[in-house]
């Protein structure tokens, strides 16, 4: 083995090491991740798009359960308290059975502009609102997968990856067992796998044989996403930064885009790029026999700090050339992020780690945001797109 093989592997299993030690001090004492959320009557009553007393009134009349109580007799509920209270009271906030799951690709070539952070958190928000999340990590960096606490090195031996479903070299075609569960419970994932990045030589290497095979390795991530459709609400893709043959799968699966954009002049100008070069290969995949038509495109400008110099000017500068597209809300910029992740959690999942007064701002801010995102998905369903976002509630309580 050579010095500079045998140096980086010698990294690698230091920092693999370091990483389980990090784990083991952040998720004390089993090294995984639980949720430890619980809500209050106000904002338990407030997911479900019910009043405090609405709910006090229900379970008086035995329609649902008493809420548990802390030992100073503060009621509180817990996220599978939530869903049961859905089911029970007969709110259904996602589409009907027979529509199809919304499937959002979370997509910018530029490093760095909070693409994984964003499906993480966004994730999160839906499952707390009662939505039923698929994540996908397309991503061979695997960020997503690690904050939803499973280890790509742990699939190593295992043949059933999107890797090993994406391949045209291998046999595994049932893309539902590439599905693992989450900490939480409404929220699965497909995760990114040490086998994805040789998916994608596997890919371009039918670019030999052309015709059906290149139609074919274009289309495999939206024959596997058609299969597992009615199962979910929401389905996040979060693609690998550059548009190869991974790229060109999540770009022909997916029936909406989410396009992260920092208030930063190179990020801005890299943006144009990005967009030339996703109109460019929508073409090709048209070419190749793969139609594409979003259902909704837009952009949401991330990690915006109003303070910095000129990033108040790029926001304008945003709001004046993606009219139409752009978010209303940026979204901030915020330790209480940074540090969530550190932890290999979301806002949603954590305590605040500096004032409440902060994390609070933090989270309205991801709600506001997110909640525009949820308006444009639930366009896309015939049953909610012209009520808007109550239609789903069809029984008072």
């Amino acid at each position: 083995m050579s010095f500079t093989v045998n140096t980086l592997r010698n990294v690698t299993t230091a920092c693999q090491q370091m990483r389980d030690h990090i784990k083991t001090i952040v998720f004390r004492p089993d090294a995984h991740k639980t949720l430890d959320i619980t809500f209050g009557p106000t904002v338990a009553a407030e997911l479900i798009g019910r009043t405090p007393e609405a709910l006090a009134k229900a379970e008086s009349k035995g329609r649902l359960p008493q809420p548990k109580q802390l030992p100073n007799g503060r009621r509180y509920y817990t996220l599978e308290d939530l869903t049961q209270i859905r089911e029970a009271l007969g709110i259904h906030v996602g589409k009907q059975p027979d529509e199809d799951a919304v499937v959002l690709a979370v997509q910018n070539f530029k490093g760095g502009v909070g693409k994984s952070t964003i499906t993480k958190h966004l994730a999160d928000y839906l499952a707390l609102h009662g939505y039923r999340v698929l994540v996908i990590d397309c991503d061979p960096q695997a960020s997503t997968t690690t904050m939803f606490d499973i280890q790509p090195e742990t699939l190593i031996d295992d043949d059933q990856t999107l890797g090993a479903f994406l391949s045209p070299r291998s046999t595994f075609s049932n893309f539902a067992e590439t599905i693992r569960d989450t900490p939480w419970p409404t929220i699965k994932i497909v995760p990114s796998s040490l086998g994805l990045q040789d998916a994608e030589w596997d890919l371009t290497s039918t670019l030999r044989e052309g015709g059906q095979a290149v139609r074919e390795s274009l289309q495999a991530l939206r024959i596997g996403i058609a299969s597992v459709t009615k199962d979910f609400d929401v389905i996040l893709l979060d693609p690998p930064p550059a548009m190869g043959f991974l790229g060109l799968n999540v770009m022909a699966a997916a029936t909406g885009l989410l396009i992260p954009v920092p208030a930063r002049q190179l990020d801005y100008l890299s943006t144009i790029h990005f967009m030339d070069t996703i109109a460019d290969n929508i073409e090709i995949l048209e070419q190749n026999g793969t139609p594409v038509n979003y259902g909704f495109i837009r952009v949401v400008c991330s990690t915006f700090s109003p303070s910095k110099p000129g990033e108040n000017d790029m926001w304008r500068i945003m709001q004046a050339t993606y009219a139409g597209l752009l978010l209303g809300q940026p979204i901030l910029a915020s330790e209480e992020i940074k540090n969530a992740t550190q932890a290999f959690r979301s806002i949603y999942e954590s305590k605040p780690s500096a004032s409440h007064q902060t994390y609070t701002r933090c989270r309205d801010n991801l709600d506001a945001v997110f909640g525009e995102v949820v308006q444009q998905i639930r366009q896309q369903w015939s049953s909610t797109s012209l009520t808007g976002t109550d239609a789903s509630v069809s029984v008072a309580a």
